[in-house]
């Protein structure tokens, strides 16, 4: 199944999806003289079309990286059901060995055997004993019949199993390879709209994400002093149920999850993650030259040793601990659903991602995309 779907690993998007990487570095066609409203109304509806297409690859690369969780976990199931498979043959084997010694031995003695070996009992013990060796033989034989009949019982139960596992392996392949034509219509939709822009709308548009960044920074700016007050004050009222480090809309308090085992010091990560700046964001792709936002954080992870899984709901699963921002420290991975970053500093005000198409992996400079709702520790 692996060589079957091999073409749809994880790094199978990373030519497709070069193109996005490239959007905003395209030259653009000269055009006629428009009015300024009219440029404004080219560059407001190209604006909101890549937004649409942001929205759409933030889904499919959930919908694909699911699949492809789906497809390997239903491989390994596979491998799983392949093993009692395996052993209920062999335990068959022998079943079949033992049962074909006890035919041939009692074929050999025949009837007239049983009865000398009963009837020539010297004396009322001796015959006692040897009907119970006789039917202890008996039931012996019963239970490995038995047995036997389990065994196939298993056999089947695992060769049905492994066949139901398969399909679902190859059901989630082609969802994958679906997904991936899919956004190869969708980048060839954005490249054709983007050769069509006009320098003058092109000027506007860039103009305008400039300033959305700069007001997103400020805004993340803010929200770090506020919540740096915040904790302030709570630290100095000796705590409480204040609602510091979970962003706008989130919940007024601070619950810490805990999901088994203690989590680990991963800061090394950072220096990792930072080396990293100035890469091109490219969907699907998981480094050492490109990255999505998971990718940027399982190559960091990878780099000291740790394998994370590259899907940024899957990464929320596998935390150990989940805790408000404002606890995390160097290292953890921040998260928002469907994007996530990892924090520089304690309490995640400072950190480095790969924001979205068309943009570099950089340091602290949201594009909106950092609301950040969860620390996720490993």
């Amino acid at each position: 199944m692996s060589e079957q779907t091999s073409n749809l690993s994880r790094r199978a998007f990373v030519g497709t999806a070069a193109t996005i990487g490239a959007i905003l570095a395209l030259d653009p066609q000269t055009a006629f003289a428009v009015t300024a409203a009219e440029k404004q109304a080219e560059a407001d509806e190209v604006k909101g079309q890549l937004v649409s297409l942001q929205a759409d690859l933030e889904r499919a690369s959930s919908q694909y990286y699911g699949a492809l969780e789906e497809k390997d976990a239903a491989e390994a199931s596979m491998q799983q059901e392949q093993v009692k498979i395996d052993e209920a043959n062999t335990q068959i084997a022998a079943l079949k060995g033992r049962l074909s010694e006890r035919a041939v031995s009692m074929y050999r003695t025949g009837p007239g055997g049983f009865l000398d070996f009963l009837l020539g009992a010297s004396s009322f013990q001796q015959l006692s004993q040897n009907w119970d060796l006789l039917n202890r033989a008996n039931d012996e034989d019963a239970r490995l019949v038995e047995e036997t009949k389990q065994q196939k019982r298993a056999l089947q139960d695992a060769k049905d199993e492994f066949a139901r596992q398969k399909d679902i392996a190859a059901a989630k392949a082609d969802e994958a390879a679906t997904i991936r034509a899919q956004v190869e219509v969708r980048v060839a939709e954005s490249q054709k709209l983007l050769n069509s822009l006009s320098a003058e709308a092109r000027e506007l548009l860039e103009q305008e994400q400039a300033a959305a960044a700069a007001a997103a920074a400020e805004q993340a700016a803010r929200e770090a002093a506020a919540e740096a007050a915040r904790n302030a004050r709570q630290n100095a009222g000796g705590g409480g149920n204040g609602g510091g480090g979970w962003g706008g809309g989130a919940p007024s308090y601070t619950p810490s999850y805990d999901y088994g085992g203690s989590p680990g010091d991963y800061s090394a990560v950072v220096g990792y993650a930072m080396s990293r700046i100035g890469s091109p964001y490219v969907w699907g792709a998981g480094g050492p030259d490109a990255f999505d936002c998971s990718g940027l954080v399982t190559w960091a992870y990878a780099q000291i040793g740790v394998s994370l899984p590259h899907y940024s709901e899957s990464l929320f699963a596998a935390a150990k601990r989940r805790v408000p921002v404002s606890e995390a420290r160097p290292g953890d991975v921040l998260y928002r659903c469907q994007h996530v970053g990892i924090a520089v500093s304690h309490g995640g005000a400072h950190y480095v991602h790969a924001p979205t198409f068309g943009a570099l992996v950089r340091d602290t400079d949201s594009l909106s995309w950092s609301n950040f709702t969860h620390a996720l520790q490993f």
